[in-house]
């Protein structure tokens, strides 16, 4: 009944963060992979980046290994352009690094098909910048 259970694949990161995000999605259920799965088959992929430069590199890479998965960014810090690079070139979600694990979590479930009602916590996970004229209270 493995087929069942939702699949991640990390681009990117270091040991440490792949030991986070194991941990993370495991509590919410999804298997997280390391390198790309033998039967294709991935429902979130998410790209870590610390620069700009590989972006667009690693998005592409993300597409090639899955063409339909939605993909999330993950960036050390709320990088205001690199977000905004990174929605323009397809990515569905950020979600900057150091923030709480529950907005992680939160961004997860938005995109991740699974018993909870995903659509109810879509969340920028504190990385996609305010829309201009938005208040700031």
């Amino acid at each position: 009944m493995s087929s069942s259970i939702a699949r991640a694949l990390l681009l990117g990161g270091d040991a440490s963060l792949g030991s986070l995000l194991m941990d993370v999605l495991a509590e919410l259920g999804i298997a997280l992979e390391l390198s790309a799965p033998e039967d294709g088959r991935t429902d979130l992929v998410l790209v870590h980046v610390e620069r700009g430069e590989s972006l667009q590199r690693q998005l592409q890479r993300a597409r090639e290994l899955s063409a339909q998965a939605p993909v999330i960014v993950l960036v050390p810090f709320a990088d205001e352009r690199l977000v905004g690079l990174a929605l323009r070139l397809g990515a569905r979600d950020c979600f900057a690094l150091g923030r709480p694990l529950e907005e992680l979590r939160r961004v997860l479930l938005a995109h991740v098909p699974g018993p909870q009602s995903a659509a109810a916590f879509i969340s920028s996970g504190g990385a996609v910048p305010p829309s201009p004229g938005s208040p700031h209270d």
